[in-house]
């Protein structure tokens, strides 16, 4: 009896035990959901966003020619494809859950290029200068360090900035006037008192409580300040092993 009661014990003990004890898995507390490319006229960025900030590691790689960025205790949420794009600097973006507890985030570059890491309240700004007179900079990025969001319009109206496909999806980058930002909407998707009703190449459909509203990706009201706008993707280009 008294050994039966022992097994009982141990048992109720290990039960007890927090999951890390009993070597199961904890949750990862950062995510990778969402990479955008944004041209300017001085550069071109890749905005990152995660759902807080993390550690990560960057490297840059040749043949070809490629920034590679790993992403500590972060589960990837992103695209599971190739995603191409037009930039002039950028061939392609894509990720994965590259092992264990690590987020891969490749952005295939045309050429070689020094770039610089940045981080803001939304994840990280990666920017590639366009300038020749930048290219002689060190290609290894400083510590990430506080800064002030991107740009954002002043504009009483949604603007529409971009439009990609991500898995076989339309999706378009739209300032909500309302929130003050930018972010990525889906058909269905309800951006202030509005509702996507379609996304095409060029153009969002809104439906709003005093009827439809199309806006196109190059007009911008009169009175809007210059926006950096987003590249569109552009077929898939033949990428070296």
């Amino acid at each position: 009896m008294s050994i039966a009661r022992a097994l009982v014990t141990l048992l109720i003990a290990l039960v007890a035990l927090p999951p890390a004890a009993r070597g199961q898995d904890e949750p990862l507390t950062v995510e990778l959901t969402e990479a955008t490319i944004v041209e300017h006229d001085a550069a071109v960025e890749v905005w990152v966003r995660l759902s807080r900030p993390g550690k990560y590691q960057s490297d840059l790689i040749d043949s070809p020619w490629r920034l590679v960025l790993d992403f500590e205790d972060t589960a990837y949420r992103w695209s599971a494809r190739p995603v191409a794009v037009s930039a002039d600097l950028v061939r392609e973006l894509r990720g994965s859950q590259y092992r264990k507890g690590v987020a891969r985030l490749v952005i295939e570059l045309r050429r070689k290029i020094p770039y610089v890491v940045e981080q803001d309240r939304e994840g990280l700004r990666i920017v590639l200068p366009r300038q020749a007179s930048l290219a002689a900079a060190p290609p290894t990025p400083p510590r990430p360090r506080p800064a002030p969001p991107p740009p954002r319009s002043t504009s009483k109206e949604p603007l529409v900035y971009g439009i990609v496909t991500l898995n076989e999806q339309m999706h378009a980058y739209i300032f909500d006037p309302a929130l003050g930002q930018v972010r990525r909407y889906a058909v269905g998707d309800s951006v202030g008192k509005a509702v996507v009703e379609t996304i095409a190449e060029r153009s969002v459909v809104l439906r709003t409580p005093t009827g439809r509203v199309e806006l196109k990706v190059d007009d911008p009201p009169a009175d809007a300040p210059a926006e950096p706008r987003r590249a569109r993707p552009a077929p898939a280009p033949t990428r070296p092993r």
